[in-house]
This record gives C-alpha cells, structure tokens and sequence, in this order.
C-alpha cells in the first residue's frame, strides 16, 4: 500500500509531501512527484507523528464510570470485585472500543497490561492499532501462583509476539512491587532478556505503596527493584508520582522510561506529581500513559497533555516548566523510546504512524504556537486521518475498515451483562 499526502503543514509551518510506502515513510519533501495507490490533499492539515500510549488497561473501558467519585482503596474494591467476574467476551469488547476511541483521538500505538490478553491481542488485530501487549502477573508469594503467571506470559509471548504483520510486540508484566514476591520479579527480569522484551510495572503510584515497601523492604520501590537486578533500559514504569530525586537518579542512570499518567492519578487522588523537571534534570526519558478507562474516564492523549503541564506548573509554581514541545515530545518520540518501536518522528525510514489534524477548527485558530496549540487547545475531534503502518485507517474522522457501530451495538450488550 501507498500513499502521497500532499501540501500537509508541519510543525515548523512549512509544507511538505509526504510518501508513505511499505509501512515506512519513504518521502518528506517540499515537493514528491510519485504514483500511490492512494492521494490525499492534505492542504488545511497539520501532520504529526502518531500519539504513543504506555500505559493503559484498555479492556477497562466496559468499566467505565462504575466506581466513581470513591477514594483510592475504595476504587479498587469495586473495580476489583467486578474484574473477577469479567468474561473472555467482555474484555474484547472493551478491548475493541478502546481501540476505536484510541485511534479516532490520534493514538497509533498503546502499552497495555491485563488479563484475558489473548481476547485484547484478537482486538489489536482487527482494528490495525499497534500494540506492546502483557499479561499482568500477580503471584502474591505464592509458588504454585507463580509458576502459573510466567507459564501464561510465555505462553502468550510465544503465540502473539510479532504477530498482526509485525503490529503485535509482547511485554513481561509484573503488576507492582506490592502484588508480585521478590522471585517473581527476577524472574520477570530474566524472562524479558531471554526473549528481547519491554518491562512494564507500576511503580510508586501511591504514597501507601512507598510506606508498604519500606516496611516491608527496608527500601524505596525503586531502590528495592535496583537490588533484584530489576532495572534497565527494557523498563517502563508507570505513574512514578512518588518518585524521590535520588530514586529519579537510579532509574535514569539505568536507561528506566516513565510513563506518567496524570489525569487517573488526579482523579483518583494518588496525592502527588511526578517529578518531571528532576526527570529533566537526569535525562530521563519521560512518555505518557492516559491508564484504563475506569479511572481516567477517557483514553485521550489530549486531556493527558494538557493535564500533564497544568499539574507539573501548579505544583512547583513554575508555569516555564514543562514546556508545550516537551509534552508532545513525550507523547510521542517519548513513548516510541519507551517501547522501543521506530516511530515518534515524521522521518525517512520511520514506521509510517501518523495523524492530520484540522488547522481550521475553531478552538485551534489561530496558529502563533503549534506545540502549544495541541497540548493545551486541541480534542480528539480534531483529528481528521490516522495512519498506522501506512494505512489509512481513519479517514475524514470516520473509520476506514472496520464498522464501529458494531462494535458499539456489542460493546453495550456485554456491557448491560456485567456482574459483581
């Protein structure tokens, strides 16, 4: 497949061409002169590197709106209690919603980390989104538990990894310090460098989980996942909102990526910031994460932008930190390192993942600061085309090849059956 958008806006105001070829972009010149299967007069379009999210749950999305308003442990009761009741057909069809709503907002690529992986996997699949997918594991000290979990990961790793044309790459998922033994977490490690894969934990997303593991550890999170031999630069660590300067430091020098997610940690009031200008300060790379549904509401990388600045801002009373060409690095190139997929940047030879945006909506006129126009002005419903692996999956805002209304009629019926 082939295309040639032409006269598209880019950041830096100029116009270009851009000839997309074999899932790469091939071309990004003032002016290409080529036959493509497909032409797109991009004129009135801002392109931009697809949005890459790291970190969600996106079967969560049949949740949503079901624990509300309800204090942090209080949250995760009910969302528990109705997780064990979730069927191999609920989690797809969360699954397959999520999707539709990442791509139409501009997301071309997602980390994600669940349960019922192979019914999010079959998702991915059909929708044409790419994907870093890992079953969460959780042994809680339990033996029989953890030879289970890792024979679940390997057992996924080995049927999904690479799979969908290459759009499918596999993670080792531990879910957090707190629900995973000392073993579990070693040998996490050990499997992911056996099979060349990413990392992915939460990791100090709450005050008590800090207090609990020095408790239990006599060391911070990130100091105690340091001595299991656990950090490196396959590491995603989501949230990082209790992150001390000196744990920033460790997790740096060991090449960790932080995946911040600012609007669940607001909503479910984990009580702090990410310390991103000390992230700054240590070349950490930094990508952002919108989490599931059930506690965001959304999964848009737009409000994740905008609430990522407002918060670093507020916070350290600062309003030059966290400025707008930081953010939309993070979202994007940010989360393209994190994951370690060769996309991020409108480049030659890059994954062509990308996305046009409308320049004449009216909340994004006029145009004296483009970053700063899509991080803090810009929703989901500016996003007019999206491209994943050069194909044209969104187009003029509606789905190309796949029939949302659907997935919606299905999404709403296992939704009407949830139990719990």
């Amino acid at each position: 497949m082939s295309v040639l958008i032409k006269n598209a806006t880019l950041l830096s105001g100029k116009k270009a061409d851009i000839l997309l070829q074999e899932g790469k972009i091939s071309k990004i010149r003032p002016s290409v002169s080529a036959s493509a299967e497909e032409r797109i007069d991009a004129s009135g379009l801002l392109a931009l590197p697809g949005f890459v999210n790291t970190h969600t749950h996106c079967a969560m999305a049949i949740l949503r709106g079901l624990a509300e308003d309800l204090r942090m442990e209080d949250w995760l009761s009910a969302v528990r209690k109705k997780e064990k009741n979730l069927s191999f057909a609920q989690v797809r069809a969360g699954a397959l919603l999520a999707c539709v709503e990442m791509l139409k907002s501009g997301i071309t690529c997602f980390s994600d980390m669940y349960f019922h992986m192979d019914a999010v996997a079959s998702a991915v699949q059909q929708t044409g989104i790419r994907a870093v997918l890992g079953y969460g594991m959780v042994d809680l000290g339990e033996p029989g538990l953890r030879k289970k979990e890792l024979a679940e990961t390997k057992r996924f790793v080995k049927k999904w990894h690479q799979k969908a044309e290459g759009r499918i790459s596999c993670a080792v998922a531990p879910h957090s310090v707190y629900l995973c033994s000392a073993e579990l977490l070693k040998q996490s490690f050990h499997l992911s460098k056996e099979f060349g894969l990413r990392l992915h934990i939460h990791l100090s997303e709450t005050r008590k989980e800090v207090f609990d593991c020095l408790k239990m550890t006599g060391k911070r999170p990130a100091f105690y996942l340091e001595s299991l031999g656990f950090l490196g630069p396959s590491m995603v660590a989501a949230h990082c909102g209790w992150l001390s300067k000196e744990e920033v430091r460790v997790l740096a020098r060991h090449g960790v990526s932080a995946s911040l997610c600012p609007v669940s940690n607001m909503k479910l009031a984990t009580g702090a910031t990410a310390p991103l200008p000390e992230m700054q300060e240590f070349g950490m790379n930094v990508s952002l994460g919108t989490d599931g549904a059930a506690s965001n509401n959304s999964l848009s990388m737009f409000d994740t932008m905008k609430l990522l600045g407002l918060a670093q801002k507020n916070s350290r009373w600062d309003a030059s930190i966290a400025p707008a060409h930081y953010i939309l690095s993070a979202a994007t190139e940010g989360g393209a390192n994190a994951l370690g997929i060769k996309s991020g940047r409108l480049q030659e030879g890059l994954l062509a993942d990308l996305i046009l945006i409308d320049m004449r909506a009216p909340n994004l006129l006029p145009w004296h600061n483009f970053q700063s126009n899509i991080i803090y002005c810009a929703h989901p419903g500016n996003v007019r085309h999206v491209f994943v692996d050069g194909k044209h999956l969104v187009q003029d805002g509606r789905l190309a090849f796949i029939d949302e209304e659907k997935i919606k009629d299905e999404f709403i019926s296992q939704a009407s059956s949830l139990q719990g």
